[in-house]
């Protein structure tokens, strides 16, 4: 799933879940989107809307990538 830290799927499910906007914004960052990291780490995953977007959509698509 998240080829730059070589995790499953599941653990990747599980961080996103447990600690979704610290997780999305660490991978926006990794992948050198750092203006998106900044903001969807100081607004909570966009006020819950990403995080919950980015959750869904790593159970419905094993492969989706958080862009």
């Amino acid at each position: 799933m998240v080829k730059e830290f070589g995790l499953p799927w599941i653990a990747h499910l599980l961080l996103q879940f447990f600690i979704g906007a610290i997780w999305g914004a660490v991978i926006r960052l990794v992948r050198g989107r750092v203006l998106w990291a900044v903001i969807y780490l100081l607004t909570g995953g966009f006020f819950g809307i990403g995080w919950i977007y980015d959750f869904v959509m790593l159970i419905i698509h094993r492969d989706y990538k958080l862009a």
